[in-house]
């Protein structure tokens, strides 16, 4: 059976933590991405689309709805969704804009304005310098879609183990998430803030963001749809990205395509685009004006470095969940 401890997850007398099940997804990261690209794509279109209906405000929402997370499940046993939303709002107390603005990388001036935006939108209420997370926050559209996403990338974790005869196979299903949400939902925010911040770095801000991975989900259901993942290189992570830019897979998308996919007006996706080939992480194809990730780009270490970065943040997170599982 799999137990809990300080140091890790005890199985069968052997423990493992977070660094072990890096090590599983590096192994096995083209299996992992068919499941954490289309999560991070449904959320930021939900961010984009519904709730805040802006990327950065909804980076700042789900800060807030982190710490309402954590206040809650100190408070309470029952954490199913059914339990959970019969709360009206849950009060995270004091929060400063300066820790907002340096832990999110965010100006304090925006935070205030896109604070007071959430505010009119009733997603929080403020008050005294405090701030109530309201109910609201916490209505996701396509629930146990994205909830099936994430169990299906813990199930990667497990079914590893088991493969390894470590453990007894035990799927996990979104309802299991579901039933444990006040968790999974801290898990699932927890790791959508964290690869934010880690492809904000990269790529300079939370749009550009979005539209490279637009660039790059269309490319891996192109290399889905070729059936031809090669091996290139020895490393897995570079392996990867070395398949989705491959020639037959690398079919680009045009600024219309994308601000469709995206909910990004066409314009807003126009200025992306161009940030994004200055940066040499997108290139585009004059005579089609398609525009795609591109194998040769004096990037390629930096995106191979970020690529690893995202799967220390899926293994923490999937690390912490199973403890709370």
């Amino acid at each position: 059976p799999l137990q809990t401890t300080k140091l890790g997850i005890s199985i069968s007398g052997m423990i493992y933590d977070s660094e072990d099940i890096k090590k599983i997804i590096k192994k096995n990261y083209k299996d992992y991405v068919k499941f954490q690209y289309p999560l991070s794509f449904q959320i930021l279109y939900i961010w984009q689309n519904s709730l805040a209906k802006n990327l950065d405000t909804s980076l700042i929402l789900a800060h807030l709805s982190i710490q309402a997370l954590k206040t809650y499940n100190r408070n309470n046993k029952k954490n199913s969704f059914k339990d959970f939303i019969k709360n009206k709002e849950i009060n995270i107390g004091k929060v400063k804009k300066a820790e907002i603005s340096r832990e999110l990388k965010i100006p304090r001036e925006t935070v205030r304005r896109k604070l007071e935006e959430l505010n009119k939108k009733k997603l929080i209420f403020m008050y005294d310098g405090s701030i109530k997370v309201n109910q609201k926050s916490f209505e996701i559209n396509e629930l146990e879609n994205i909830l099936n996403k994430f169990s299906k990338i813990i199930n990667l974790t497990t079914e590893t183990l088991a493969r390894e005869n470590i453990v007894k196979k035990k799927n996990i299903n979104d309802i299991d998430l579901l039933n444990n949400f006040s968790h999974s939902w801290l898990y699932i925010l927890s790791l959508i803030v964290t690869l934010s911040l880690i492809w904000k770095k990269l790529l300079k801000s939370m749009e550009n963001w979005f539209v490279f991975g637009v660039c790059g989900l269309n490319q891996m259901y192109n290399l889905k749809d070729s059936k031809n993942f090669k091996d290139l290189h020895y490393d897995d992570t570079e392996n990867f990205f070395l398949n989705i830019t491959q020639i037959e897979t690398r079919r680009g998308l045009n600024p219309t395509t994308i601000s469709d996919l995206s909910g990004i007006p066409r314009q807003t996706v126009i200025r992306n685009l161009k940030t994004l080939v200055k940066l040499k992480v997108i290139e585009k194809e004059n005579k089609t004006n398609l525009f795609f990730v591109p194998k040769n780009t004096s990037q390629h270490k930096s995106i191979i470095e970020t690529l690893e970065n995202v799967q220390l943040a899926m293994s923490s997170n999937i690390f912490k969940m199973l403890q709370a599982i």
